[in-house]
């Protein structure tokens, strides 16, 4: 089984006065949602060319972002104050929200859920950790088990029942330890990717914000 972990930053603006699609959800709807999330995007001063990684979503890849895009968010994100721009310190601590999807056998299979963000990435790392059996990535999140070769993802059983948005199909998957490894260390390289970009763009725009790819990837400054 191929599997993937995709880094994905939530991106919305509801802050406007653009009425939302009256159906939903998003994925049942997809049309009406995607023209509404291009709406939405250019009012808050996005690009047309940005892209969610599925139809009527509000996910995006991080590497499908552009530099101008990423700035854009990374303004929206942060309240900045005076004339230089200078961020205060406890507004440091936020990464992105979004999250990670489960892509196994060329599949979406697991989205991020309500309250996940990149930071997330620890969970999954924990994953591959013997002593560790915690696992969250947003509310629901499913109850994992762990054999000798195998991580089981229970989704039917989770601590706090909801309704898993998009819904997963399956009430398991099996996932083997060392395909997953091999997925988990291949997302780090695309953090490390984006995490470079977040430095240079902090340089070249002189946004003087400290530690920002720890920040906004991982939640610690």
């Amino acid at each position: 089984m191929a599997i993937e972990l995709i880094p994905v930053i939530e991106i919305t603006n509801y802050e406007n006065k653009i009425p939302m699609p009256t159906e939903g959800p998003y994925w049942e709807f997809s049309d009406d949602w995607e023209s509404y999330h291009i709406q939405t995007n250019l009012e808050a001063g996005f690009s047309k060319d940005l892209k969610p990684y599925s139809k009527g979503s509000s996910f995006y890849r991080i590497s499908e972002i552009s530099d101008l895009d990423l700035l854009q968010l990374i303004q929206k994100t942060f309240i900045f104050e005076n004339e230089d721009e200078t961020l205060k310190k406890e507004d440091l601590n936020s990464p992105f929200n979004g999250g990670y999807i489960l892509k196994l056998d060329g599949n979406n299979t697991y989205f991020p859920q309500c309250c996940s963000d990149l930071g997330d990435i620890e969970e999954w790392n924990n994953l591959l950790v013997e002593n560790e059996f915690s696992f969250y990535m947003g509310h629901p999140s499913p109850r994992v088990i762990k054999t000798e070769n195998s991580l089981i993802f229970d989704f039917l059983n989770s601590e706090i029942q909801e309704n898993y948005a998009p819904p997963v199909f399956q009430h398991q998957i099996e996932l083997d330890k060392i395909e997953f490894s091999h997925a988990v260390q291949n997302v780090k390289k695309e953090l490390k990717t984006f995490s470079d970009r977040l430095v240079y763009l902090n340089q070249s725009e002189h946004l003087n914000i400290p530690n920002i790819e720890n920040i906004l990837i991982y939640g610690v400054s």
